[in-house]
């Protein structure tokens, strides 16, 4: 559920983002990617120590569940919010800290829940699963786009956000392995 989610609602709200970029932000489009570049460096920057910390701190269910909420507020404020530039930018530039900790988390989730006999299922399902939701989120986003426009977009990207999140707090999340330092004789 979760990667088919995350797909589909990036693909949504890439839909309908560079018109918003050009109608509410007046950026013309051969320089849209002076907001995407920053906004996926600087997402790094942040994602990075966030994903580290959570590891090492045994913390990935809150950074997990607070990506999955980030996904959600950011698509409401695209909705609400984002009437020109710079909030378009801080709210791509939030929805990538929240998509980057997702893309990392997500298959490292799936490879220490599935019984080893199962892990190249696993994958394969999951990949499956994500290559569904980008088609589904394209498709889809077109068709709420046309006929009730950008912002239903971001509303529906909201809703399934938040029905992610729904299930995502039932989850259990395996304990991070701590290497043993003791020797075997």
């Amino acid at each position: 559920l979760g990667i088919g989610t995350l797909h589909m609602i990036q693909m949504a709200m890439f839909v309908v983002l560079p018109h918003a970029l050009i109608t509410r932000g007046g950026l013309a489009a051969a320089a849209h990617w002076q907001v995407y570049l920053p906004a996926v460096l600087v997402s790094f920057v942040i994602m990075v120590p966030a994903i580290i910390a959570a590891e090492k701190r045994d913390k990935m269910r809150p950074v997990f569940l607070g990506a999955i909420a980030l996904v959600a507020v950011v698509q409401l404020g695209l909705s609400l919010l984002a009437d020109g530039l710079w909030t378009l930018a801080l709210w791509l530039m939030l929805f990538f800290v929240a998509f980057n900790i997702l893309e990392a988390t997500l298959p490292s989730l799936v490879s220490r829940t599935a019984p080893p006999a199962a892990k190249g299922a696993a994958l394969g399902v999951y990949n499956t699963t994500q290559a569904i939701g980008l088609f589904i989120g394209g498709a889809g986003g077109g068709l709420i786009a046309q006929n009730l426009g950008d912002n239903a977009v971001f509303a529906v990207c909201t809703v399934l956000a938040m029905v992610w999140m729904a299930v995502a707090v039932s989850m259990n999340f395996p304990q991070r392995r701590v290497a043993s330092s003791a020797t075997h004789a």
